[in-house]
């Protein structure tokens, strides 16, 4: 039979349609016309879209079930490389939601293992998904979706108790950081308390002896609480050498007060004419 070189989706529809008719493409094999697939889908199942956007479509069942028996022949026959959107599959989908009379849910099992008899290569058809290519009967494929129903519902439980699980591990790491900065902060007051102490101690000394235990390093409390007056009486102490300057610069670290850089900066000074 023979076509014109162009021709619209409906009278590619009519064509798909007399094939699924015939069950064959027999008639059709020298038509160039049709030796693609002229129709172009949007794969999903939004019933409310193919509605308004496919109404060029057959309105009976009967009418599709023309339709996708003339695109799964010429697929076969006409090796079409629709793969996972082959147009069969959206026309499949179609016709499983308008199915819901005992008689229509007959036709579409009969469908169904007619597909599996008669359909080509392409492991996709008709229901998009290679785990489908061996279904048939609506029997099998419910097994199948139930099957992935379950592993679906598994899944999301699974995922639901591992994020619950991660929340409580995220929490019990909160608290424990939360109780180490607590006991961290109680731990280093103690601490203070001690070195105010030590300081006191220190301070109770004469001016001889706290420069002995400066220069010595026999202090017992970190160098940057010593008060700012302590280190102004070492810096008016004119018999310090040089050497002791050195070793009261080398006692200041490098990160600390203001103040304390300040002395360190005075220190050096006095340093700089004793050297020889």
């Amino acid at each position: 039979m023979l076509l014109k070189k162009q021709i619209d989706k409906l009278e590619f529809i009519e064509v798909m349609q007399d094939i699924g008719l015939a069950n064959s493409s027999y008639r059709y094999k020298d038509c160039a016309v049709i030796y693609e697939d002229k129709l172009s889908f949007r794969m999903g199942d939004d019933a409310q879209y193919d509605d308004d956007e496919y109404f060029y479509l057959p309105k009976t069942l009967v009418g599709l079930e023309l339709l996708f028996k003339g695109l799964v022949i010429c697929e076969r026959d006409f090796d079409w490389s629709g793969g996972s959107v082959a147009s069969n599959i959206k026309i499949m989908q179609i016709i499983r939601r308008r199915s819901k009379s005992p008689v229509a849910m007959r036709n579409l099992d009969k469908l169904i293992k007619w597909t599996f008899i008669n359909k080509g290569r392409n492991s996709y058809t008709p229901f998009g998904g290679r785990k489908y290519s061996n279904v048939g009967s609506i029997a099998e494929l419910d097994r199948i979706e139930e099957t992935d129903r379950r592993n679906a519902i598994n899944h999301r439980e699974l995922e639901k108790m591992q994020m619950q699980a991660a929340e409580a591990t995220r929490k019990l790491e909160q608290e424990l950081i939360k109780k180490r900065d607590e006991e961290r902060k109680i731990k280093n007051a103690e601490r203070f308390k001690i070195f105010q102490q030590q300081i006191k101690q220190f301070q109770a000394q004469t001016d001889a002896d706290k420069l002995n235990d400066l220069l010595s390093n026999r202090i017992t409390f970190p160098i940057n609480l010593l008060p700012e007056c302590e280190w102004l009486t070492i810096i008016r102490n004119r018999n310090l050498e040089a050497k002791d300057l050195n070793k009261l610069i080398k006692l200041i670290p490098k990160n600390t007060t203001r103040e304390i850089k300040q002395i360190k900066r005075f220190l050096q000074i006095l340093r700089t004419p004793k050297l020889i």
